[in-house]
């Protein structure tokens, strides 16, 4: 293999290993097992498992940013829900591609190892900013009302997350981009017209 394709073998080794078993017991032996490679090559790539987790978690935030697409008011291809939705509809379909990924960010290695859980932390920091950022920009651009744009970038991060826990670890499947979709759709249909009747106000 060219040394590029065998970095990316060893990254998708790897990242399936460390969402099968947990990153705490995924050894390097185990991940030059499945690669089928020798553990000089592995140190060739990266200097330790832990470098290598911190690339999979930074290819995946850059990947999952690349998904969200600035919302054009005046686009009169999209309305401004459909682009949401769009975006929504796009990260989904990357996560529900990257399993393996996902039941990483999810799982992690809570409690076992301090730096990894950072590495999490970090992931999830970037991703809360970016969510609130595009909220601003909401705001600015007349899309958004005048909410908290921290608290309220927590609770759909929140919502996204414990969407794709629930697809991740129960009976439900995303199996098709239709099934996404409405999934997609169902979270912004949420927060933009919340759970109250119209004209229902609580005193």
């Amino acid at each position: 293999m060219k040394p590029g394709e065998r970095r990316t073998q060893l990254l998708e080794h790897a990242a399936r290993l460390f969402g099968d078993r947990g990153y705490y017991n995924t050894s390097i032996s185990d991940i030059i097992a499945s690669a089928d490679v020798a553990r000089g090559t592995f140190y060739l790539y990266f200097a330790n498992k832990r470098k290598l987790f911190e690339e999979l978690v930074d290819s995946l935030l850059l990947r999952l940013t690349s998904c969200i697409e600035t919302v054009v008011v005046d686009d009169t291809a999209r309305s401004p829900r459909e682009q949401l939705v769009d975006n929504l509809v796009r990260v989904f379909v990357l996560l529900c591609e990257e399993r393996h990924m996902l039941s990483i960010l999810l799982r992690g290695a809570v409690g076992l190892d301090q730096e990894i859980d950072d590495k999490l932390q970090d992931f999830y920091r970037e991703i809360l900013e970016a969510i609130e950022s595009s909220l601003v920009l909401g705001q600015q651009m007349g899309l958004v009302r005048a909410v908290a744009p921290r608290l309220t970038a927590m609770a759909v991060l929140g919502a996204v997350k414990e969407t794709l826990h629930a697809l991740l670890h129960t009976e439900y499947s995303l199996d098709s981009e239709k099934e996404i979709r409405q999934h997609a759709q169902g979270i912004l249909e949420i927060f933009s017209k919340g759970v109250l009747q119209d004209g229902v106000s609580i005193p």
